[in-house]
């Protein structure tokens, strides 16, 4: 398939981001240590809101400042704002995130080899790399990750296309939601060795770098006319889910790192809705299955509301905007079955076709008494649980 094709395909088959504003209403904060996280199987989210951070896709070229800009990473670490001068990561973390996100490319893999290393220091990358056989010979994927502050100039070069003439690019296209992608063969040979990379802005203040190509060793010859196994749609994707996998404050959260392939709990839609509560409001009582999950809370003050989190398929369709990256948000405020209570709902389908319900009542259960005017929680707390990027992580 041509590249531009497999770009196109890449749009239509991959989400989106959501803006800083609504994740803040529930995700701001810092995790509580590193013996927290290994104790608890949900990480708590809290604090104030990270604004808008670089993510890069790539590790097959790392990112280095120019000479002219006359400092190197560390001195632009130095000058980072506060809040993103956290960054902690394990070799043992980084390979599960990776392998994870590996696992929901549906990509047959023979042998794989997954090899990693952490970081505690933002101006330092975590790295990862998968290579494996797919019947036509070794390919390899990587990832590297670190933190940035977004305001960086040097950073925001990566979006750039270069110009045309010189470039070493076939192909490169800057997309929809700070993201570019781009594809070239080695020395320009048919059927030589193929690179693709994607580098993309994300909302959690990392600068994420992925690539692929169709051969292991560089300078080795593939068969003609073959592409590499992850196309830039896949890289997309697998580059989401990497993102996902860190929280604002600068580690990894319990979803992305679980073991490759251990039992989800609940399919992962509880603990999840869990993570994105409001700290104000406590939970009395929960449960959920493989695609819901819903949480009674208190405010200490009397009020009582359900709150569930649903993925939704062929549910009716009432969008009022459109994000965008081509996230669709919906709302609703509708009667429920017990006199004065009332169902408050936000919906959120991305272009890859997940599709989250975020749903809350101010009463004890939705077919219960009502137990206050209205829910505790409010509708653009709803939106932006909706919006979190952390569902795609959920198995």
């Amino acid at each position: 398939m041509p590249f531009e094709d497999e770009l196109g395909k890449a749009l239509h088959n991959t989400g989106g981001t959501f803006s800083v504003n609504q994740r803040g209403l529930v995700e701001g904060g810092l995790a509580r240590g590193r013996k927290k996280l290994a104790r608890r199987r949900v990480a708590m989210v809290t604090g104030s809101a990270l604004t808008v951070a670089l993510v890069a896709v790539g590790g097959l070229y790392a990112v280095r400042p120019s000479e002219e800009d006359g400092a190197g990473d560390r001195t632009a670490a130095a000058t980072t704002p506060e809040a993103y001068r956290h960054f902690e990561v394990t070799a043992e973390e980084m390979r599960n995130i990776f392998e994870n996100g590996m696992n929901r490319t549906g990509i047959a893999k023979i042998r794989p080899r997954v090899e990693g290393s952490g970081s505690t220091d933002p101006a330092t990358p975590a790295k990862a790399s998968m290579t494996f056989e797919d019947g036509w010979g070794e390919a390899v994927v990587t990832v590297s990750v670190r933190r940035v502050d977004p305001s960086d100039a040097k950073l925001k070069k990566l979006l750039a296309c270069p110009p045309k003439k010189g470039s070493p690019y076939e192909e490169c296209t800057n997309q929809p939601g700070d993201r570019a992608v781009k594809g070239y063969t080695e020395s320009g040979k048919a059927g030589g060795v193929k690179k693709w990379e994607v580098t993309m802005v994300s909302p959690n203040g990392y600068l994420i770098e992925l690539a692929t190509q169709n051969v292991q060793v560089a300078g080795a010859v593939s068969p003609k006319g073959r592409n590499p196994r992850m196309n830039p749609g896949k890289l997309r994707h697998l580059g989401m889910f990497v993102d996902a996998s860190f929280t604002p404050a600068g580690e990894p959260n319990t979803f992305g790192t679980v073991k490759p392939g251990s039992a989800a709990e609940p399919g992962d839609i509880l603990p999840i809705l869990k993570s994105l509560l409001p700290e104000r409001l406590n939970v009395s009582s929960e449960g959920g299955n493989g695609a819901e999950g819903h949480v009674v809370v208190t405010d200490g003050n009397g009020g009582v509301t359900y709150i569930e989190a649903v993925r939704v398929a062929g549910d009716k369709e009432f969008w009022s905007e459109t994000l965008s990256d081509g996230t669709k948000v919906g709302t609703q405020r509708v009667p429920a079955q017990e006199p004065g209570v009332v169902r408050w709902r936000a919906d959120a389908l991305r272009v890859n076709g997940l599709r989250m319900a975020v749903s809350a009542y101010n009463a004890p259960t939705p077919t219960s008494a009502k137990r206050g005017a209205e829910p505790l929680i409010t509708m653009e707390e709803l939106k932006a649980i909706a919006l979190s990027r952390t569902w795609l992580v959920a198995r």
